[in-house]
């Protein structure tokens, strides 16, 4: 019997222009296996013990998944025997309970009448959240004299710096790549691959790096870079490490970000920080985030998007994301949320969560020092600029988490992230307001976190 409830409204679209024999890839997220007891974060020692462990969950997510294709294989002959063979391919070696299935109009009821079939999603092409603006100023006064961008400065990162670094956490990065001969990425970046439009991983000779824009190379320098010439503090969590896949976002499919995450779990990714979003509006990809952090402890730090207030990017607007809006400097003194960061709430009829209020929480994301591959332009050779995005936000909740989980390796992610958001700074001193819309639950307070963390 077929289960409409696990088939993604988002398939409506994906199949308008389709005929009844036609073929497209559906995303398949299945029950996982019992979830892995994995060791606590912290060592290298440790870190070897995860990724045994999660390679053994990984075959039994594995054999779940071709049993559920050669069911729907069976189920398809009956519903469409003139389809002929259809394909199936899981991502990765099982890692996350998902896989990629051919599917047509007349063999997608089959699929989710399988048993212990969580969701299907069509695999539909995704882009990066691109910064609103790209200058190549020169480092503000403040951000000169104080020796911190400012947005390190907002957080008070340095008095988080006296307990932690973020030593021996693991920031996954999903974007464009990176520059890591970058001075101030000197040692940070652990493992580098690409993603091909296949989804394919391909290893670049050496290790080498790249970054086929700048975006990547920017977002990693707010999580994890040094210091730049002057002495100014660039990185909420300098001590991290950096675990980057580049995708070509330009002939990019879900399918492609799935793998950079089955790939960064399987490095013992302890946080993953993205920049993405849908072309259609996808509530079932939050079955994905709800393995992440309930098999692995890993927290998705995914951008709201830049599309102003009113509307969310997808998939930073599902319930299990730490979505993550943008503040910008207003005075001296004064920040609000940036015109451009996207917010709004979401209701779902029927549901569990009725409602969902996103983003999160918000950061600094407007006038953003970072490092960049260097760029020749016209006023010359540049090896740092400000942005302004959500894309420029996220990456400082990313390193921030770095740093609380290198302080409390033996605290549990849900602690950590409820305490982000318990101590986060809302212009509305009543906790009965929070989250709203544009603010989420407030401006996120490392130092307060790690206070209120046991």
């Amino acid at each position: 019997m077929t289960n409409p409830e696990v088939i993604s409204p988002a398939f409506e679209p994906f199949l308008e222009d389709s005929g009844p024999q036609d073929k497209r890839e559906a995303i398949v997220i299945y029950r996982p296996a019992q979830p892995p007891q994995l060791p606590l974060r912290g060592s290298l020692r440790e870190l070897r013990r995860r990724v045994n462990v999660i390679r053994a969950h990984a075959a039994a997510n594995a054999a779940s998944g071709n049993s559920i294709f050669q069911r729907y294989l069976e189920d398809s002959k009956k519903r469409a025997p003139k389809v002929g063979e259809l394909a199936h391919d899981l991502v990765g070696d099982g890692t996350l309970p998902v896989s990629t299935f051919e599917v047509t109009r007349k063999t997608l009821p089959a699929l989710a009448a399988q048993p212990n079939v969580l969701a299907v999603l069509p695999n539909q092409r995704i882009d990066l959240v691109w910064p609103k603006r790209v200058e190549y100023d020169a480092l503000a006064k403040d951000e000169l004299t104080n020796k911190l961008t400012w947005g390190l400065r907002k957080l008070d990162v340095p008095e988080v710096w006296k307990a932690s670094k973020g030593k021996d956490i693991n920031v996954a990065v999903l974007d464009t790549g990176v520059y890591g001969e970058h001075t101030i990425l000197h040692d940070r970046v652990k493992e580098f691959v690409v993603i091909d439009p296949l989804g394919r991983r391909i290893e670049t000779k050496d290790g080498k790096t790249f970054d086929y824009d700048q975006h990547g190379t920017h977002v990693c320098g707010t999580i994890a870079g040094g210091s730049t010439a002057d002495g100014v503090a660039v990185g909420v969590a300098p001590e991290a490490n950096l675990l980057v896949a580049s995708i070509n976002f330009g002939n990019a499919f879900l399918s492609n970000v799935v793998a950079g995450i089955v790939w960064a779990i399987e490095k013992g990714a302890d946080i993953i920080s993205m920049s993405i979003g849908l072309r259609f509006y996808e509530p079932k990809i939050d079955e994905l985030f709800k393995s992440l952090l309930e098999q692995y402890g890993i927290v998705p730090v995914v951008a709201i998007g830049n599309e102003n207030h009113g509307s969310t990017c997808c998939p930073g607007n599902a319930c299990h994301a730490l979505s993550v809006g943008a503040i910008e400097k207003r005075t001296a003194n004064k920040v609000d949320v940036a015109p451009f960061s996207s917010g709004a709430s979401l209701i779902f009829p029927g549901q569990q969560v009725p409602m969902v209020s996103k983003p999160d929480v918000v950061a600094p994301g407007a006038q953003i020092y970072s490092c960049i591959p260097p760029a020749k332009i016209p006023d010359g050779i540049f090896e740092y600029t400000y942005m302004d995005g959500t894309s420029m936000a996220t990456p400082h909740v990313a390193g921030a988490l770095a740093l609380l989980m290198a302080a409390k390796p033996a605290t549990p992610v849900a602690d950590i992230i409820q305490a982000v958001r318990d101590t986060a700074e809302h212009p509305a001193a009543d906790p009965a307001f929070r989250p709203d819309n544009r603010w989420g639950y407030g401006l996120i307070q490392p130092a307060k976190a790690l206070k209120a963390l046991p």
